[in-house]
């Protein structure tokens, strides 16, 4: 059923009195008014045979406008408003279509639509005009004749004598306003709401308003077509002008600075074989407009200095992968100290881009390890073994796209981004990147600063990649892109699943010790100005360094501590006090001052409720003794030490398994209800967490209920389920590392963590016991002192008991025989 689109306003009182049916035709190009012709095309089946029924029986009709989105097979929905019209011509259309001449006779309002087929029929009634006039549209109509005579002298598409026809229709203001509102190219809604308009007041209000839009539309148009012609004849004298210029001095015999530099810039391009044909193609067309610009003109400028980075970026400038893997693996072994797995993953990487001839199409490489663990350096081994240049870019404090991908040249003062420019310096196509900084890039999070930086270094997208400022894609599928970051943790969520992570684990005292003689201590000496024999550093001294004047998994501060020694021999060699320097251990405060850090140690004597527990921390590893007592109390455990959730729920579960072995080790059970239990890790200033203090945890529990104490030449580490299970934990290298420097020289660990053992330096592992664990049951045996599984009996148990009641009974007798009497009595 056809919707009826009822009218916003309110119609006027004076109608016709008798509502008849009518056929409707519904207009989708066009609102047609009373006293005005309207050519419509008309090729629906049902609207062509309503047309033919009107002229056969010379029948009057009602035109209502339909709005319609698109054209469909329904009928869309008509306005209560119309038109009640009559055809005056019909004509064959293109198509089989009509071409029908409608004219309006007088508004007329829609009420019901009784039927669709074979056309729409409804019964509507006319609508009259008032047959008075307010005085008050006497000026609104005077405003409407004058801006129509403004807008036809403006705009040459209307007619100059419209003017002159409307002022003809004065003595009818309400034929005037529908001449206007037909005459005008208002839209299709525009005019509905003018036709809907009965009164006058109204339909002149909104007359004027919808010609004071159409008189700035037209003085914008006017306005703009003034300043291009103004700009067309600007263009076009200049132009003849540079034409006149450049003929005077073809015949003088000079030539234009502008085409010189066009024709150097010729030259440079057909003697440059290796540029790409989309970039010799751009090129051209900036040569071209450069010859055509004023040397004098800011355009030019900005042309010339696009073109000096166009032809200055290394387009197709690459080395032969023409290096042996056995090259590689002794450059990477001289260059580069650190774990043998590690250097293994990279040749591997490098043997892929070898034999793909320079192409990796992997997931970047992503280091991550503390400051100083040695990311840079075997970078730059890699860019040393595949004979690259090498380059570091830092990426922190980036917030911005253009700052990656340059700006575009339109802007003032664009210029390329970070990619860019760096390939420009290092005049190579396929350098070694390293990405730093990548935990300091885009702090505000923008996703779209993180996809750019993508864009550049995922090989799997970078074969085309654009610079808004170059304009033309530059393929960086052959730069070998490698990011560092200090944790996991810190890289962008976006990164994780594009990297390949590789970790780098801490150094441990002895790594550091060998690091310092072979590289940081020669290349310190030489920065200064000292030569090697005239300074001698001893193992030991070196040792004391790292123990008490640095804290850290790297070697930064540890290479400062050593600069600041340098600095002072170079003050004395300068002031000649003297020419060879001995540094040992006694002499080192001299140089380095008070120690800054204290190392734990071994407790001297084996103790009850203290244990050597080996903890992982970002400087490495770290001995760290738990220690735990008992007291009277509620069976309540006590934990101190800026302790995490983690770390709480593994003391919980610790504690639940010594109770449940209580009987094996000789403790009362009712003693875990009457005593609480005071946990304790030190350094309370230090947030800890973790699960691998679990046996640690268990064996001081045990310690302090069963009164037996732990033994002081042994250090553990492991995690503990609530069934007793010893699970491996991580971070086992720079652990043993420290029980190692501590003078603790055997180490309990999980069975599972076996295999970390290969990781060691043979010095430790020659030096160190190592007790693998299953069971936590094990550790208490081999570290709990004067212990015997199953002494505690059930005998002793009903003792205890049987002790126990009898105290209670003493405590409960009365003092007195009368005290007594007086008792019976009351039971009684």
């Amino acid at each position: 059923m056809t919707m009826i689109i009822r009218s916003k306003h309110r119609l006027a009182a004076v109608t016709t009195d008798t509502q008849q049916e009518y056929p409707i035709l519904p207009l989708m190009t066009g609102v047609l008014f009373p006293g005005v012709m309207l050519t419509v095309q008309i090729g629906r089946p049902e609207n062509k045979a309503l047309i033919e029924e009107c002229v056969s029986r010379k029948m009057e009709f009602v035109a209502s406008y339909a709005h319609a989105e698109i054209d469909t097979a329904t009928n869309p929905p008509i306005h209560q408003v119309g038109v009640l019209a009559r055809v005056v011509d019909k004509k064959e259309g293109p198509g089989g279509s009509l071409l029908v001449t409608l004219e309006g006779l007088k508004r007329a309002s829609i009420t019901t639509i009784l039927k669709t087929e074979p056309f729409m029929i409804g019964t509507a009634f006319g609508i009259d005009q008032p047959t008075t006039v307010h005085k008050n549209i006497q000026p609104r109509l005077d405003a409407v004749i004058a801006k129509v005579g403004e807008i036809t002298h403006l705009d040459p598409i209307y007619s100059p004598e419209l003017s002159n026809v409307l002022k003809m229709n004065l003595e009818d203001p309400s034929a005037l306003a529908d001449r206007v509102a037909s005459s005008f190219h208002f839209s299709l809604q525009a005019k509905q709401e003018l036709l809907e308009s009965v009164g006058l007041d109204g339909r002149y209000d909104r007359l004027l308003n919808l010609l004071h839009g159409e008189m700035q539309r037209v003085t914008t148009v006017l306005n703009i077509n003034q300043n291009a012609k103004k700009r067309i004849e600007e263009e076009q004298q200049r132009y003849y002008l540079k034409q006149q210029l450049f003929e005077i001095k073809r015949q003088l015999g000079e030539d234009l600075t502008e085409e010189k530099e066009a024709a150097r810039l010729r030259k440079v391009i057909k003697s440059a074989t290796h540029l790409p044909p989309e970039v010799i193609a751009r090129a051209r067309i900036e040569i071209d407009r450069l010859s055509e610009l004023s040397p004098a003109s800011a355009e030019y400028g900005t042309t010339k200095n696009y073109l000096d980075w166009l032809m200055a970026l290394p387009w197709g400038k690459t080395s032969l992968e023409n290096y042996t893997m056995a090259e590689v693996e002794h450059i990477l072994s001289t260059d580069y100290y650190g774990p043998t797995s590690l250097k293994e993953q990279i040749m591997q990487r490098l043997s892929v881009r070898k034999l793909l001839g320079g192409i990796d199409e992997g997931p970047t490489l992503c280091l991550v390890g503390a400051p100083g663990t040695g990311k840079a350096s075997l970078v730059k081994a890699i860019a040393r073994a595949l004979s690259k240049p090498f380059v570091r870019i830092s990426v922190g404090g980036i917030s911005e796209v253009s700052d990656i991908k340059g700006t575009t040249r339109t802007w003032l003062g664009a210029a390329p981004g970070r990619m860019v420019r760096m390939l420009r310096e290092v005049g190579a196509a396929d350098p070694v990147v390293l990405i730093e900084d990548l935990d300091y890039f885009n702090v505000d999070n923008d996703s779209s600063v993180n996809m750019a930086l993508l864009e550049a270094i995922d090989n799997r997208r970078n074969s085309r990649f654009l610079d808004n400022y170059i304009g033309v894609p530059f393929d960086l599928s052959k730069v070998f892109f490698v990011c560092s970051v200090r944790s996991y943790e810190e890289l962008p969520e976006q990164f994780i699943p594009r990297l390949e992570v590789v970790e780098f684990p801490g150094y441990i005292e002895r790594e550091k010790i060998v690091i310092a003689r072979r590289y940081i201590i020669p290349t310190l000496l030489k920065r200064h100005g000292l030569i090697k024999s005239q300074v001698n550093i001893n193992e030991k001294t070196l040792g004391r360094i790292i123990a008490h004047y640095t804290q850290e998994a790297g070697l930064l501060s540890f290479s400062q501590q050593i600069e600041k020694i340098c600095r002072k021999i170079a003050l004395e060699k300068a002031e000649k006090q003297k020419q060879s320097w001995v540094i040992n251990e006694k002499s080192l405060t001299g140089y380095l001052g008070t120690p800054i850090f204290i190392p734990e140690k071994a407790e001297k004597a084996p103790e009850i409720g203290t244990a050597a527990g080996l903890a992982w921390t970002g400087a490495g590893g770290e001995l760290m003794f738990i220690e735990g007592l008992k007291m009277k109390g509620e069976g309540q455990i006590i934990t101190t030490g800026s302790l995490g959730e983690v770390m709480r729920e593994s003391i919980q579960a610790a504690h639940s398994y010594v109770r449940s072995k209580s009987d094996i080790l000789g403790i009362d059970p009712n003693d875990f209800n009457e005593f609480d239990i005071h946990i304790h890790f030190p350094s309370g200033a230090i947030p800890k967490d973790g699960p691998s203090a679990g046996v640690t945890v268990c064996l001081v529990i045990a310690s302090v209920m069963s009164e037996r104490p732990i033994r002081n030449d042994i250090a553990m580490t492991g995690e503990v389920t609530l069934r007793g299970r010893v699970l491996p934990v991580a971070g086992m290298k720079e652990k043993i590392s420290a029980a190692y420097r501590a003078g603790i020289y055997e180490v309990a660990l999980p069975k599972e963590n076996e295999k970390d053992i290969k990781d060691l330096p043979r010095e430790i592992v020659r030096k160190t016991k190592f007790v693998f664990i299953e069971r936590v049951d094990d550790l208490f045996e081999h570290c709990l002192l004067d212990f015997q599984p199953s002494t505690y009996t059930l005998e002793k148990i009903f003792a205890k008991e049987i002790a126990r009641s009898r105290k209670k009974k003493r405590t409960h007798r009365p003092k007195s025989r009368a005290a007594a009497g007086a008792r019976s009595r009351r039971k009684k």
